[in-house]
């Protein structure tokens, strides 16, 4: 019998050389604070007999410098000043040092009591605990300082010039990310504030330039290549001017995340991000109250139709932040529901999830669903949504939207769900289409099931355009940016109401925690955006210009599409 010798694995050299990389680093650097602790100790002594030192003096030197360099090296290793990276040197290093230097002082003062008694002036471990203080954090800001000035001189010739704006707190963040950037060389050339007070001064040696009325002067003259925004809290249409004036003068725009960003985990500390589409999206976030949602859906079975697509997957998300006892995720596209039931799965192992593959067409099978889950809140997110779509096949848009409601609202009336939330959509008031016309119809089924019932409460939630749904406008719109255009768009007076995905989700929430049997809740939209609008920022976000980098190409309306939405019938009864 023979055996095959094994081959070596790389991956094996590569990690023993790794070790004995950081083992020699740190042979090396005990090394280096064994000198830094002899030297300022014989500095100590030459200081204190005035480069003349006697030779009883010298006698206690040459006996004495081995224990205490020993002595200096335990209370450095002790406050692990042989782990950090030295061109990285802070405060807290320099904390550090004083605790060790001090540890050091002290083995310093027993072992002479001890060994040497009456041998050495007290003044030797006073001017010790200086100079070893003095080196030790000299060699580490020195180290640091020459690597921050060879930066900032290649920055200054092959980096990118940056402009920050604000000069406060987030700005101080904010420099400190772009100075930390190991993607590029950075050089920042200032700040601006919108406080005019703050003119003139310095932030860590920059100035500040001036105030926002002097950006379009300050970029050209600094020739600034990258803009971050620092002022959190700023509004939409300050940003949407900055965005603006950057793509003029072909400098990139990025942000600085806020801290309340940070402090969620929504992105990481010291990382700016891209501007994205709702930073500039012409209204601002609700703040909800989050404890009746949490009350809700507690300990609930909650069911949720159309899980994969865009608002299900959102709901499915937020949903299992509240710690229900089950979240059932039911889609008939199969790969989308796999997705999202991994991602669950994934985020939060401990939740009791089921994906269930399922059409709500077959009434059959949504009440065999029903009975085996027996769910108490339903959130009915599946509809067939694409206008042009429903109009060459209204009977599929009839049969999904008007049928398959009836089929769930129905079955959730036999098997004693408690709530019934159903998503709706503003093309549902005043229908020009197949898609607007199957939601109204809808709408007033579930309006017609408020009478049948005093246990389970049907309410409807009608809103516009979500910024990123899958089909939406965005996601085509950034495809054709891509390609390098054209971008196409139906008219150049098409105006609709859009808001954010998880905000949508959100407030879905909070009107199926408050809602009574019987509501229709509206979202506040905010305004309506022009689509010509949305295509130009969205230009301008990739740092493009209109109609020079990339053209706009009007194609007409398409059947069943309305010039403007619409949120309410001018009959329909509208409570704030």
């Amino acid at each position: 019998m023979t055996s095959t010798p094994q081959q070596p694995n790389p991956a094996n050299y590569e990690l023993m050389s790794t070790d004995i990389l950081i083992r020699y680093r740190i042979i090396l650097v005990f090394l280096a604070y064994a000198v830094m602790g002899g030297t300022s100790y014989y500095l100590t002594f030459l200081v204190l007999y005035d480069f003349d030192i006697p030779e009883s003096m010298f006698w206690l030197f040459t006996k004495s410098v081995i224990p205490i360099v020993v002595m200096k090296l335990v209370a450095l290793y002790h406050f692990n000043l042989h782990r950090g990276l030295w061109r990285y040197a802070s405060t807290s290093d320099l904390l550090s040092i004083f605790k060790a230097c001090t540890l050091s002082t002290i083995f310093m003062v027993l072992w002479m009591a001890v060994i040497h008694p009456n041998q050495c002036r007290r003044a030797i471990f006073v001017v010790d605990w200086f100079a070893f203080v003095m080196i030790l954090g000299g060699m580490r800001f020195g180290i640091r300082l020459f690597r921050e000035m060879v930066h900032e001189a290649n920055a200054q010739k092959s980096g990118r010039r940056t402009l920050i704006i604000g000069a406060g707190d987030n700005g101080e963040a904010a420099l400190r990310s772009v100075l930390r950037s190991s993607q590029q060389r950075a050089f920042v050339v200032g700040f601006l504030d919108d406080d005019p007070a703050k003119s003139g001064m310095t932030l860590h040696g920059l100035s500040v330039l001036g105030t926002l009325a002097d950006f379009a002067k300050v970029i050209a003259a600094k020739d600034v290549t990258h803009v971050v925004f620092a002022i959190p809290g700023a509004s939409k249409k300050l940003l949407r001017n900055l965005v603006e004036q950057c793509a003029l003068y072909k400098a990139r725009l990025q942000i600085q995340p806020s801290m309340q960003d940070v402090s969620s985990g929504r992105i990481n500390a010291g990382r700016l991000r891209d501007v994205r589409l709702e930073d500039l999206l012409g209204r601002d976030p609700i703040q909800l109250d989050h404890n009746p949602v949490a009350a809700s859906l507690q300990g609930r079975c909650v069911l949720i139709t159309g899980a994969g697509g865009s608002i299900g997957s959102e709901l499915a998300r937020q949903i299992a932040t509240y710690s229900p006892s089950r979240i059932v995720l039911l889609d008939i596209g199969e790969t989308p529901l796999f997705e999202i039931d991994r991602e669950l799965r994934e985020r939060h192992p401990q939740q009791n999830i089921s994906a269930v593959f399922c059409d709500i067409k077959q009434a059959a099978r949504i009440e065999h669903v029903l009975a085996e889950f027996t769910p108490d809140i339903i959130y009915h997110a599946a509809a067939y949504k694409h206008v042009p779509l429903m109009e060459a096949h209204p009977v599929e848009a009839v049969l999904n939207n008007v049928a398959g409601s009836h089929n769930l609202a129905s079955a959730a009336l036999r098997h004693g769900v408690q709530r019934f939330l159903m998503i709706s959509t503003d093309k549902a008031v005043s229908p020009s289409s197949v898609m607007g016309a199957t939601k109204r119809c809808a709408e007033l089924l579930l309006s017609s099931f408020n009478s049948r019932t005093d246990g389970t409460q049907f309410i409807a939630v009608r809103f516009g355009n979500v910024l990123g749904s899958n089909g939406s406008v965005v996601p085509i719109f950034q495809k054709q940016i891509e390609r390098g255009g054209p971008i196409t768009i139906t008219h150049p007076d098409v105006t609709r109401y859009f808001m954010t995905i998880p905000e949508a989700v959100e407030l879905v929430l909070q009107a199926s925690a408050i809602g009574r049997n019987g509501d229709l809740f509206m979202l506040e939209m905010g305004d309506p955006v022009k689509i010509v609008d949305l295509a130009r920022n969205m230009v301008e976000i990739a740092g493009l210009t209109l109609n020079e980098d990339i053209e706009i190409q009007v194609t007409g309306m398409r059947p069943g599409e309305k010039l403007h939405e619409e949120l309410a019938y001018q009959h329909e009864d509208i409570t704030p």
